[in-house]
């Protein structure tokens, strides 16, 4: 079989009733071997180094995900040495392997989005979705780990400490905010960068610049398709209210369209989007290709959508549809502005031919002809009487804007909270040492947009967006600053409210 390593020096002949024999792979929480049940069958038996809760978690969350898109549990035990026996997927990982083009592509595009749509309709945030945890089975990606998954009860209710793999991790698992659904809506767009590209959207370079990128920087698309590309691009938006749901994208992804959105359409935050064509404007996403998109009526939020999620077989159908399928996707305008809606008003003046005015050819002979008054000279002063040919012109007195420009609504109270800048110390030191990173609490009515910008030592150096919680919200951190040194940080609301609040602090050599 392939990727199987020999057993090391140290390594048990056998766990439980299982034997083992290779090694597939380890990780932080321990090995996981290729075992031999008692009926001949392969098997991935995961042993952990010492016993650990999130051993029983991951048991509980893998047991209550329909099993085509995982890997089915067939066995565990949490006494002495503690494991959990898998099916073993005869594949390998899409980390393995490498970059996948058209059909392949969607065929992958599809089942993953299928596997997480029915991850979250069990209750289970990933929280580490990667091509590592893709294996590419005869018969359909299988999603695998889920060491650090988490109900989406407990997910909602607890602060979330950093844990996942960065180059595919949300913004707001990188603040250490609450992690949802969006987070693995984040992930798996990410994931799929990195099959059609070879790369993630944001690098992999070092994590400083890697989380710096997440937070602030435009995804790298590269040459991944389009529609595919819109569908990626709008999962990628830094706030994950803005983000669809999987069973949204896994509707466009079959060419349907879904029957409510789970969330709102993006915000496009300021900066340029990268890809062959530009995005329309705020509040919009890329379309099908070329031409104009159509739009449709926002749904109310909070509104889920209604998805079967097809079990067994329905899988593999649902990969075969994915090569034929048209990936249709829907935009969403910004609303009017009062002056737009004035600017959107016709006036239409209609004018009524005399009754006693006769044709031109009936004229008499003696008359001037019609025509030939183009040749004489304008008059200076305006004619008081209509003529007898000429209808008369009538004025509009038709002043839409007068009746339809409303007030102006009044700017939401938004205000920043505080401002710190984090770093190492060595007391009575007031130096910080180190890699240090801005943070921000934000305070405004919950649901508002806002825009904002971070100024260092006095220079534009991010500009995002963002959107206020039912508390108190915290940005995505600023960094790393490394140069030593006095500095001076900004951080600038600029829409819809001008506020700022600095800090300074001075970055010291830890020798």
């Amino acid at each position: 079989m392939p990727n199987v390593e020999p057993l090391r020096q140290g390594d048990p002949p056998v766990v439980g009733a299982y034997r083992l024999i290779g090694r597939l792979g380890q990780g932080g929480q321990g090995v996981v071997y290729l075992g031999e049940a008692g009926d001949g069958r392969p098997v991935a038996v995961k042993v952990l180094r010492t016993r650990d809760e999130r051993l029983a978690k991951e048991i509980d969350a893998a047991r209550r995900v329909q099993p085509f898109c995982i890997a089915q549990v067939l066995d565990a035990s949490l006494d002495g040495v503690p494991y959990i026996v898998t099916e073993y997927i005869h594949g390998p990982s899409l980390q393995e392997a490498g970059r996948h083009h058209g059909a392949d592509l969607q065929r992958l595009a599809v089942g993953t989005a299928t596997a997480l749509a029915a991850i979250h309709q069990a209750g289970i945030v990933h929280r580490d979705f990667k091509p590592g945890n893709v294996l590419l089975a005869a018969d359909g990606p299988r999603v695998i780990d889920f060491g650090i998954a988490r109900a989406m009860d407990q997910a909602r209710t607890a602060t979330s400490s950093i844990v996942g793999t960065p180059a595919y991790m949300a913004p707001e698992q990188l603040a250490g905010e609450l992690v949802g659904p969006a987070a693995d809506v984040f992930a798996w767009a990410s994931v799929i960068v990195f099959a059609a590209t070879g790369s993630p959207p944001f690098g992999e370079d070092s994590l400083p610049a890697v989380i710096n990128r997440i937070l602030h920087n435009e995804p790298q698309l590269a040459d991944l398709p389009q529609p595919l590309r819109g569908i990626v691009l709008r999962c990628l938006a830094k706030n994950p209210a803005e983000r669809p749901t999987m069973q949204d994208v896994m509707l466009r992804l079959l060419g349907g369209q879904p029957v409510a959105p789970g969330q709102p359409g993006p915000v496009q935050g300021p900066g340029p989007v990268q890809g062959p064509g530009p995005v329309q404007g705020p509040g919009s996403w890329p379309g099908p290709g070329s031409g104009p998109t159509a739009h449709r009526r926002r749904p109310a939020p909070g509104r889920r959508t209604a998805v079967v999620v097809m079990a067994g077989a329905g899988a593999v159908a649902i990969a075969a549809v994915a090569t034929t399928a048209t990936l249709a996707m829907s935009s969403r305008g910004p609303s009017p502005s009062p002056s737009a809606l004035a600017q959107s008003v016709t006036t239409e003046t209609t004018t009524k031919k005399p009754a006693t005015t006769k044709p031109a050819t009936k004229k008499p002979a003696t008359r001037q002809p019609a025509e030939r008054r183009t040749t004489q000279p304008p008059t200076k002063k305006p004619t008081t009487q209509p003529s007898a040919d000429r209808p008369a012109t009538q004025r509009t007195t038709s002043r839409p804007t007068v009746r339809t420009t409303p007030k102006p609504a009044a700017k939401p109270n938004i205000r920043i909270l505080s401002l710190e800048a984090m770093g190492n110390t060595h007391p009575p030191s007031d130096c910080l040492y180190g890699a240090v990173l801005m943070k921000a609490m934000v305070e405004g009515p919950p649901g508002i947009d806002f825009k904002y910008s971070w100024v260092l030592d006095g220079k534009v150096v991010a500009t995002s967006q963002w959107g206020t919680r039912e508390s108190a919200t915290q940005l995505p951190q600023y960094g790393p600053i490394m140069e030593l040194g006095p500095h001076r940080v900004v951080l600038k609301i600029t829409s819809p409210v001008s506020i700022q609040r600095s800090v300074s602090f001075e970055n010291c050599d830890d020798d």
